[in-house]
């Protein structure tokens, strides 16, 4: 199983099939969520906002946050499925945006990550995170930065809409 998720519903939808008892591991490049994680919030976001070309952008996103557990054992499948269900339940559109998830490794320095996909083995069912990033949008979304090795000309800044290639 190593399809990419992107929703809050492609998540427990992945789940069909695996044992209901089956611990639900989350895991970062640093190793395993401790055991006895929690589910602190899971969000529904509608974000207005504008990039540093000056352009606005206006979209709705999820977030599921964590936090760090030290003692007893992982949230099983069913368990994280049952908390899920019931919030999309409550909370329109919180299955069908693309999702997140927060969360502080010892319970310090909140990170974001996005999902890149589910591992099962015999151990648990394994949510692998990789680490989220900022990036320049108009740098991104229309390839305007010069090589890396090049600097752009100061009246070639804002040419294309962009910050400045800094």
């Amino acid at each position: 199983m190593a399809t990419t998720v992107t929703t809050l519903d492609q998540l427990v939808n992945e789940f069909e099939g695996t044992a209901a008892n089956l611990p639900l591991v989350f895991r970062t490049d640093a190793g395993d969520i401790g055991t006895g994680y929690h589910v602190t919030e899971l969000k529904h976001l509608s974000v207005n906002s504008i990039d540093c070309g000056g352009r606005r952008s206006n979209w709705e996103e999820a977030q599921l946050q964590l936090l760090d557990g030290s003692h007893g054992t992982h949230m099983s499948v069913d368990k994280f499925a049952s908390i899920a269900r019931r919030s999309v339940a409550v909370i329109d559109g919180l299955g069908t945006v693309p999702i997140s998830v927060e969360y502080a490794p010892q319970n310090q320095g909140l990170r974001r990550y996005l999902i890149d996909g589910l591992q099962a083995d015999h151990d648990g069912l394994r949510v692998v995170l990789v680490e989220d990033g900022a990036v320049c949008k108009p740098r991104q979304e229309m390839s305007c930065a010069p090589p890396a090795t090049q600097k752009a000309a100061p009246e070639d800044r804002l040419k294309k809409d962009c910050c400045g290639w800094a």
